[in-house]
């Protein structure tokens, strides 16, 4: 699949002042600079302190003391830049001067970083008392520049331990020619009589290590002052101009670089605001010290709610750990949070307008969203965009520029891409790797947790290691991972676990009923609190519970009744075959439902008819109220992301 470009590519390099640009012009010598050769998707970044020094050591690591001392001096007072790549974890494209110098990786065998020179750097590198480089024959020089690999009897030496898939400095006649990937050990290619002991991969040289002139974010700010104002005029204008439409306006601040941004501009505008905090209770400890950081310079008490029901623990418990295909915490955590804020201190108006920190660079999905538009699951909420179309990069040049550096919270400077919840499916193995390092005891509970289900289903190793945990459909580059590192793994769906949940048998195909109409019986995997279902049933029909004989009847407005059994019998009735299979998933949906309810809220929020409470931790339906449309079911976030298929058995 071809990656696209998720906006404009708005990188260039002044030769002059030997900076980087965002537009084409530099403010400082008024010349025109070079467009920047960017890889899609084209969110660039700064290189940190974290950054720079993770890829002096792992060059030190790779090749020796020498070329980490090489290294070090050659980027003494300049900037790095960053590229976020496809690869099966995160990969960075490294730019120095305006252009491509290597790779820094995270490589999923080694579980460790690595990077991965082009042929300038390597050349930079390289010197006889080096590791991981392997001198070739003479004869073997010109094809190996023309792209062949490196076969075993070409090689003359080989330097330092080898391991597979190493980066590897190739040299010939003193002369650094080509980098590759090592295809066998040190010790296989000093014995194997043929074979492929190196791929090639980079053997063009792009840049030039010349003197320059020292470089800083001060330059960089001045360079780039005028293309900053006319995207900081741009984006208050916008605030200004969508601000008019509405009585109320809040700002959305999560602890990351772009809110700090949007909350900037927001307050340079003339628009009154509030800020609001949803706290998912997986915040990292910085997080939450940066917001009430963020409460004092902007001198505003931060809205926050306090959701003390739901638990994500408790839930991982049900349902094992979230995934990327489904994120069940995310409208809990998240959404259920912002419906409350909104509803306690904005309880008579129809709509909030709320400024995000979102930017199309982030994903496909957010490079589609409009810059405004209503969120679906927070019925107040009308969120608009104001630094939408800027890059990462734009976005640390704004802050660099006005002076917020000390208000951006500290995780970035420790090699952290994006901060969100901790345990979040969307991290990569490169977060959890430095989480190892920054926040032990977190990680920790999330292994513990991942260490049981492992045990439970004979999972291999690598459901941790490499992060299998994380997809509910594994996709291609991690298929392809496993079956060439021969590892076996079959992904067994939790709700497969009869003791871990409530699942339903369908005990007998659709037949005519006595009563009329067509019945289909289904049988729970464990008994039913019938005073529990009690509470939301009335979505589905008039309930009455008759304790006596422990049945709870449903009445839809056709008069078909369905009964509902303690022991875990449920008769599903319809007058059409056709809406038989329907009701039945509509009753395990909805008995489901309410079973794990944890009182979120989020369907609350989203029923018109204002028929839905949360009571003692757990929804509850207004009878006389609702209209039994069971468009909250839709609205919930235990069910959002689950198949109809996942609430049965096979039948019996």
């Amino acid at each position: 699949m071809k990656i696209p470009f998720l906006g404009k590519l708005r990188l260039h390099w002044c030769t002059n002042c030997h900076v980087p640009l965002i537009r084409n012009h530099c403010s400082s010598c008024g010349s025109s600079g070079q467009k920047v050769q960017v890889t899609p998707p084209g969110d660039i970044r700064p290189a940190f302190k974290g950054d720079v020094t993770r890829i002096s050591s792992l060059i030190e690591k790779q090749y020796g003391d020498i070329s980490g001392q090489i290294f070090q001096k050659m980027i003494e007072n300049q900037i790095l830049l960053l590229n976020k790549v496809p690869y099966i974890d995160r990969m960075d494209e490294i730019y120095f001067l305006g252009k491509v110098i290597g790779l820094l990786r995270f490589n999923p065998i080694k579980n460790d970083f690595e990077v991965v020179p082009r042929l300038a750097l390597a050349k930079k590198l390289w010197h006889k008392d080096a590791n991981s480089w392997v001198e070739v024959d003479k004869g073997a020089k010109d094809p190996i520049k023309k792209g062949a690999s490196v076969l075993t009897p070409g090689l003359l030496e080989v330097h330092g331990k080898i391991s597979l898939n190493d980066p590897i400095i190739i040299v010939c006649q003193q002369e650094v020619i080509a980098v590759g990937l090592a295809k066998m050990t040190d010790e296989t290619m000093l014995n194997a009589p043929k074979g492929v002991a190196i791929k090639t991969k980079y053997r063009k040289e792009l840049v030039s290590f010349e003197s320059v002139p020292s470089s800083s974010w001060k330059n960089i700010v001045e360079a780039n002052s005028q293309s900053l104002n006319s995207l900081e005029d741009e984006a208050i204008s916008f605030i200004e101009n969508t601000a008019k439409k509405y009585e109320n306006v809040v700002v959305a601040y999560s602890g990351g670089k772009d809110s700090l941004a949007t909350l900037n501009l927001v307050a340079q505008s003339d628009v009154p605001y509030e800020i609001i905090f949803a706290d998912t209770g997986l915040e990292y400890p910085e997080t939450i010290e940066n917001v009430k950081l963020i409460s004092k310079a902007y001198q505003r008490k931060i809205l926050i709610d306090e959701n003390e029901t739901w638990d994500f623990w408790d839930r991982f418990e049900h349902f094992g750990p979230p995934t990327r295909n489904s994120r069940w915490c995310c409208k809990s955590a998240k959404l259920a949070p912002v419906n409350a804020i909104l509803e306690k201190n904005f309880p008579d108006d129809k709509h909030v307008l709320t400024f995000l920190g979102k930017r199309r660079y982030e994903s496909i999905g957010r490079s589609q969203e409009p810059r405004v538009s209503q969120n679906p699951w927070i019925p107040k909420q009308i969120s608009a965009s104001p630094i939408n179309n800027w890059t990462a990069f734009e976005v640390y040049l704004y802050i660099k520029a006005k002076n917020l550096m000390e208000l951006l919270n500290p995780l970035y400077l420790q090699e952290f891409v994006r901060i969100g919840c901790w345990v979040c499916p969307a991290s990569s193995l490169a977060d959890f790797s430095i989480m190892k390092k920054t926040h032990p005891n977190l990680l920790k509970q999330l292994t513990d947790k991942l260490s049981k289900i492992k045990s439970n289903r004979d999972y291999p190793t690598q459901y941790i290691s490499w992060g299998l945990w994380r997809w509910k459909l594994l996709p291609s580059k991690i298929l392809n991972l496993l079956n060439r590192e021969n590892v076996t793994y079959k992904i067994k769906d939790s709700s497969s676990d009869t003791n871990s949940q409530l699942q339903f048998y369908i005990t007998r195909s659709p037949s005519p009923c006595a009563l009329g109409g067509y019945s289909s019986y289904l049988s729970a995997n464990q008994m039913l609190n019938l005073e529990l279902i009690d509470k939301l049933l009335p979505i589905l029909g008039n309930s009455e519970f008759n304790e006596n004989l422990d049945i709870l009847s449903v009445s839809n407005s056709d008069r078909v009744h369905t009964d509902v059994f303690r022991d875990g019998s449920i008769i599903v009735r319809e007058n059409s075959i056709d809406t038989l299979t329907v009701s039945a998933i509509d009753y395990a949906k909805t008995v489901f439902r309410i079973t794990y309810c944890d009182g979120c809220g989020v369907c609350t929020f989203n029923c018109e008819e204002d028929a839905l409470k949360v009571d003692e931790g757990k929804v509850r339906v207004d009878h006389t109220k609702c209209t039994q449309c069971k468009q909250c079911n839709s609205f919930c976030p235990l069910l959002r992301y689950r198949s109809d298929a996942s609430y049965f058995f096979q039948e019996k």
